[in-house]
């Protein structure tokens, strides 16, 4: 026979435990400490469970509330996407489309895509979200986007396989300095550049992923990061201004060599792909308007920038 959970008792307990007290909990909830207390107790007679317990004057968690303390937050954290997804239905009666993409994605790919899209849908709400490809993909992960695009090694990853995935590039990454740097349009050994102070994305991203990555496949130990940024252009403007070496995606620096910006370091055996993905949930349970942006983004493939 299964159980039937009390949902309001838990919320009540998780907010006990994440607040520290039952009277910052009723402070928060706006409900009295006597019906908190009595609907936990209630939930720990029914499940034969004992949640907290008196350390002093304060009250600690059981080993069964530690362990339960995780997955009901994902539980409210699911409850609040969904009320923001009702809100939003009445907010955007024409929809809303949630975007979100690494840094890369949201400066070079998608406002073009985006602009497309608004063109032939200017009932429908867009918002775009900046973050790294880890994040991009937790973001969809926990149907806090509609479309994720991000940076993907190939590699195995189960948490791919409930997804609709299409691969949209395959770049190259490539070291790239100022035009008057020593090393600007030359040919240097690996374990050589590696000994220059490094301008680099934060920890987190793909491109400081495959740095280690390249580090470890050539036995030379990493780099210097000697400044550190959070967002792919802002990293490329730093080495324009004359400062350092990065590595970066081609399809980043491109414009920037092409305009006499940046320059490109021949680093021999270095090949490293970058695959760029673009992901969503079953499409078949999309709205038609989330439908229609993919349509754009594939149509547009063979248009690259």
């Amino acid at each position: 026979m299964k159980l039937t959970l009390n949902l309001h008792a838990l919320l009540l307990f998780h907010t006990v435990a994440l607040t520290g007290s039952v009277t910052a909990a009723s402070r928060k909830l706006k409900i009295s400490q006597p019906a908190i207390s009595a609907q936990i107790r209630s939930f720990e007679r029914q499940h034969e469970v004992i949640l907290f317990e008196k350390k002093g004057r304060k009250i600690a968690l059981t080993p069964i509330a530690q362990r339960l303390l995780q997955p009901t937050e994902k539980l409210f954290a699911l409850e609040e996407q969904i009320r923001i997804m009702l809100e939003d239905y009445h907010r955007h009666p024409q929809g809303k489309l949630r975007i979100t993409g690494n840094y890369m994605a949201t400066s070079i790919l998608i406002p073009k895509w985006a602009s497309l899209y608004k063109q032939k849908y200017p009932e429908v709400a867009v918002k775009i979200t900046t973050v790294n490809s880890a994040q991009a993909l937790d973001s969809l992960l926990q149907y806090e986007t509609d479309v994720a695009i991000f940076g993907h090694d190939g590699l195995p990853d189960e948490r791919l396989e409930s997804l609709y995935c299409l691969e949209l590039y395959r770049d190259i990454f490539q070291f790239v300095v100022a035009p008057s740097h020593q090393f600007a349009n030359q040919s240097i050994a690996v374990e050589v550049v590696m000994k220059e102070p490094f301008i680099m994305r934060e920890e987190g991203s793909t491109t400081r992923k495959r740095l280690i990555e390249l580090c470890e496949a050539n036995s030379v130990a990493p780099p210097a990061i000697e400044l550190e940024f959070n967002g792919l252009n802002e990293t490329i403007q730093a080495v324009v201004a004359g400062y350092g070496v990065s590595f970066v995606p081609s399809l980043a620096s491109k414009p920037y060599i092409q305009s006499g910006e940046l320059a490109g370091v021949i680093v021999h055996g270095v090949g490293i792909t970058n695959k760029i993905m673009l992901a969503t949930h079953d499409p078949a349970l999309l709205e038609n308007y989330v439908r229609d942006f993919i349509s754009i983004a594939k149509s547009n493939l063979e248009q690259r920038v």
